[in-house]
């Protein structure tokens, strides 16, 4: 199960990354396509066809949040606890 947790835990990561850098690109290349409809017609690029930026939706924050949850429970216990549970007997 462990490393299930894992590899679900850095495909949600990356994922999410990709929608996020998806998303970027798709605001860029519209932008550009207004902007070069425009030039062609000679006259100059209108105020609204500038690009804003507009914040990430919340998928993209909760996949990569639920993927490194994933990930650090794919992990085992720390060492602390794997070296203390076999010396629990007095000789």
């Amino acid at each position: 199960m462990n490393n299930i947790n894992k590899i679900l835990g850095v495909v949600l990561m990356l994922g999410s990354v990709f929608i996020s850098t998806m998303d970027r690109i798709s605001i860029r290349v519209s932008v550009a396509i207004v902007e070069a409809g425009y030039a062609s017609g000679g006259t100059n690029v209108p105020q609204f066809a500038q690009m804003n930026e507009h914040p990430t939706g919340l998928l993209v924050y909760f996949m990569f949040f639920v993927g490194f949850i994933l990930l650090v429970a794919g992990f085992p216990g720390s060492y602390k606890k794997n070296r203390n549970h076999g010396y629990n007997k007095e000789v």
